[in-house]
């Protein structure tokens, strides 16, 4: 769903405005709703730094690619306003909250106003994100994906569908080596999950230690070496490395080949859909500029 991938990027790159000179001086239009120049300028600097070099030719095909997704912004806004869709203040604080878990404390403020200029500015954009994705949502809402049509994806593009050899395994890292000797002593298959919770340092640790399936290639090359080395329901000795001590428990065993059609059915259906709910998107916009008054000033751009 590229154009959706770029508005909603289109929204995040934009700032709240730094004026000078012209900045407040409109120079897009759509249906009444307008852009002024700082505003246009703001969006272009972040997804054009100034300190990163471009071709002549490249920075003018980015500037219209980023005046196209001003445009697109605003007629998905006014959906959005036309349809009565609006963002709660629950909403928007969620949003807000899974955003900043993203940074570190001591980073988030920082970067905000650099980018934002004032955390009102930047709350101002998330409001707007969550505005187009909403009017996205109610415009692609009619797209469905029959169970005929994920089989026949399936059945036409297996070599999308194949896996490795996989492992799923859990693991328990402590500090020291005393203490992992210790807690691998008393360890059992049946209360590893426990103990991981109880005394592992790894993020992983509050889930039991769980670390999912994985192929080769995904993990340290000495977590792999040993967890592969495993027989399912077997306990690993100690492992030493950079982050620890290290104690694994192998779990199940897949076979490398062909993912079945369950496993993936999820997949499918989300990538079909998304293909369609694209082709439903774009078919509304240029609909929609078709009937829209849009001015734009070239020779400020």
């Amino acid at each position: 769903m590229a154009r959706i991938a770029a508005v909603l990027l289109l929204i995040n790159a934009g700032g709240c405005g730094m004026l000078k000179d012209n900045s407040k001086e409109v120079i897009i239009k759509v249906n009444g709703r307008t852009i002024t120049a700082g505003e246009y300028r703001d969006a272009l600097k972040r997804l054009v730094p100034t300190d990163k070099g471009h071709e002549a030719d490249e920075l003018v095909e980015l500037k219209k690619e980023l005046v196209t997704e001003m445009v697109e912004e605003e007629l998905l806004l006014e959906e959005a306003q036309s349809a009565g869709i609006t963002i709660s203040a629950e909403e928007l604080s969620s949003e807000v909250d899974m955003i900043k878990q993203e940074y570190g404390d001591s980073s988030f403020k920082s970067v905000i106003e650099e980018r934002y200029g004032s955390m009102e500015g930047w709350e101002e954009r998330i409001r707007r994100k969550l505005l187009v994705r909403k009017a996205i949502e109610k415009i692609t809402a009619s797209v469905t994906v029959n169970e005929k049509a994920a089989r026949e994806y399936y059945r036409d593009n297996k070599d999308e569908f194949t896996r490795p050899e996989q492992v799923r395994a859990r693991m328990i890292v402590v500090s020291s080596e005393e203490e992992a000797m210790a807690v691998r002593e008393k360890l059992t298959p049946e209360s590893f999950s426990a103990v991981a919770k109880e005394v592992s340092l790894s993020p992983e640790g509050k889930e039991g230690g769980d670390l999912g399936y994985f192929g080769k290639g995904d993990m340290p090359g000495e977590f792999e070496d040993v967890v592969f080395g495993l027989k399912p329901n077997e306990i690993s000795p100690v492992v030493k490395t950079e982050y620890g001590f290290h104690i694994f428990l192998l779990e199940d065993r897949r076979k490398g080949g062909s993912a079945s059609y369950v496993e993936v059915r999820s997949r499918i259906l989300e990538k079909i859909k998304g293909e369609k709910a694209a082709s439903v998107l774009d078919a509304w916009i240029a609909g929609k500029k078709r009937t829209s008054r849009i001015e734009i000033k070239e020779e400020l751009l």
